[in-house]
């Protein structure tokens, strides 16, 4: 069987959760099929490129308008790379417009990450042609329950919905260099409070930032994106003793992990789909103070089993737990230790994989109708 992953970008080169999972579910799932991937190249050229094993044909483009590439040779190559089973992962207007225009062969199957929010005004015009697309699946995969609830989208397609969460690689996150563990914990102060990712409008930064006077312990936010500038004002405004270390690479952030005490993960929207840097904190054996909002993250951080969950933007809540945290070292122990034992248990990419491709296979059977 040949599965061919669509999505707008690819990791490598670009860094991202759902760029990772797809680079991931690629990777696993070439010892069971043919697999290549269709992409954009964030360049007038198109090209074909081998990213880590995997085939990717990336598309040229003329740009992006509101995220989405504008590729009007799209929808020629989703017809041209024949395959059996087609993954679109959504949100993707240039793939579901694609895919409407071109109508290729092969079974449909959405990956389901996220409903789109920021755009929400465009969903007005663009919505009937999502549901259209939508409705063409012969399965629809969401990562958590949670959001099929709370998705105003899969409420009304529930019927075609299987659950599948996203996972970790938990062998990335082992084998830390115990001097530089011990090192980050004397330059930052102590025993910190850690948040690393993309400082995108929707991860609540903010809130964090305010929260952080209230904090018993040092805060380091790190990473970099569009609200670390804003971030850094507000922390000066406040007085606030805040580290922004920056880009971490996959080793730092590996010794960040082991060597902070608790990690944040103050989310404000539904854009925070699932969190798998969640994942990442409690495969380390971290507990995590996350939101509760409607979305994965309730299924990614247990409140009350693998750490905490608060209401959104709400900085006092979000002190108050991590100071528990913090002054509670037998109970972090038991949170984090219980955290890890399930990522490995449930949330090893490999067995994502593995999940999703018996249900490609179902779906290309008819065995789902």
């Amino acid at each position: 069987m040949k599965v061919l992953h669509v999505y707008k970008d690819f990791d490598p080169p670009i860094r991202g959760g759902m760029e990772r999972h797809i680079a991931l579910s690629c990777r696993y799932q070439r010892e069971w099929a043919e697999v290549e991937a269709l992409t954009c190249s964030r360049s007038i050229h198109t090209r074909v490129a081998d990213r880590d094993g995997t085939r990717v044909t990336e598309v040229g483009e003329w740009g992006r308008f509101q995220s989405a590439p504008v590729s009007p040779l799209f929808p020629y190559y989703l017809r041209k790379i024949r395959a059996d089973v087609l993954v679109v992962h959504v949100p993707n207007p240039t793939a579901e417009l694609g895919y409407l225009l071109a109508r290729p062969p092969g079974t449909l199957v959405v990956r389901y990450h996220s409903d789109v929010v920021r755009q929400a005004s465009a969903m007005r015009f663009y919505r009937p042609i999502q549901m259209h697309f939508l409705r063409k699946a012969a399965i629809i995969m969401p990562t958590s329950a949670q959001y099929v609830a709370s998705s105003t989208v899969l409420s009304e397609l529930a019927g075609r919905c299987v659950v599948v969460p996203l996972g970790v690689v938990p062998e990335a996150f082992e084998d830390p260099d115990a001097a530089n563990v011990n090192r980050l914990r004397e330059a930052y102060g102590g025993q910190f409070v850690l948040f690393a990712g993309k400082h995108r409008y929707y991860k609540g930064l903010e809130y964090l930032v305010r929260a952080a006077p209230d904090i018993r312990g040092p805060v380091v936010i790190a990473g970099d994106g569009p609200e670390r500038e804003r971030c850094q004002r507000l922390a000066a405004e406040l007085g606030a003793a805040i580290h922004f270390p920056g880009e971490l690479s996959q080793s730092d952030l590996v010794d960040h992990l082991h060597a902070c005490a608790v990690v944040a993960f103050p989310s404000v929207a539904r854009s925070e789909a699932f969190g798998i840097a969640i994942l990442e904190a409690h495969v380390c054996g971290k507990p995590v103070v996350a939101t509760r909002l409607g979305t994965g993250v309730e299924l990614a951080n247990l409140d009350g089993e693998t750490g905490f969950n608060v209401p959104p933007r709400d900085a006092g809540a979000l002190a108050e737990a991590i100071n528990r945290l913090l002054a509670r070292p037998e109970e972090r122990r038991r949170l984090g230790d219980f955290a890890r034992e399930r990522v490995l248990k449930e949330f090893r990419s490999e067995l994502v994989a593995r999940r999703e491709f018996e249900l490609y296979t179902a779906a290309h059977e008819g065995a789902l109708r």
